[in-house]
């Protein structure tokens, strides 16, 4: 079995994200303009009379959880064209889009309560539970595994090489740091490059099939 390298994770997934850009920056701008137009069809009415304010504080709510689950599908969306990066095929845009739709919200919604009450628990176990669930989009669109055991797929495998990953982890997290501060556009090479290394990690770790960077 190949061994885990951050520096190879994280060359793999700009080389395989500088031959073909194009695909991953359209995506981005798409759902960055998704998620946009949620937040504006349900918050657009800000500032109206008082006698409004019911309304608006559940047309609020409403608006944010559409726009957590829109935004589990294109995590999960990300991930499925990382894996055709992996496999060597380039993602079209429909690509993207060939997720199981109903498990991925499911999984996002679990990783999210289980992170969101380890936060309240004194960060650290929210920390620890986003960490061990990283993977969990990827068995579920991989390995078409339903939620829970996508869950407990993901922290077998990250715990079984977790100081290598946490290196990673870190690795990206300071990447991302930098792509912010560019304007945010940087992001826009960031994030592909992060997700992409990210998958490449986890292929590697769970032994499964990986083209070569050039292809």
């Amino acid at each position: 079995m190949r061994t885990l390298s951050v520096g190879e994770a994280i060359s793999y997934g700009w080389s395989k994200f500088s031959k073909n850009p194009g695909v991953w920056i359209a995506f981005m701008i798409i759902a960055f303009l998704v998620q946009g137009l949620i937040q504006w069809i349900f918050n657009g009415f800000r500032g109206q009379p008082s006698e409004f304010g019911d309304w608006l504080t559940i047309s609020a709510a409403i608006g944010s959880i559409i726009s957590a689950l829109v935004g589990h599908i294109i995590q999960a969306g990300y991930v499925r064209a990382a894996l055709s990066e992996i496999d060597g095929q380039k993602p079209a845009l429909g690509t993207f889009l060939q997720v199981p739709f109903g498990t991925v919200i499911i999984a996002g919604i679990l990783v999210t309560l289980g992170t969101s009450i380890g936060l309240v628990l004194c960060i650290l176990p929210g920390l620890f539970v986003a960490f061990v669930t990283w993977w969990t989009m990827q068995f579920v669109v991989d390995r078409n595994q339903d939620a829970v055991t996508a869950i407990k797929s993901s922290y077998r495998a990250i715990t079984s090489n977790a100081g290598q990953l946490l290196l990673l982890v870190l690795a990206l997290l300071g990447i991302n740091i930098v792509g912010a501060l560019l304007c945010g556009l940087g992001l826009l090479v960031s994030i592909p490059v992060s997700i992409i290394a990210a998958t490449y990690a986890y292929r590697i770790t769970t032994g499964g099939q990986v083209s070569p960077a050039n292809m």
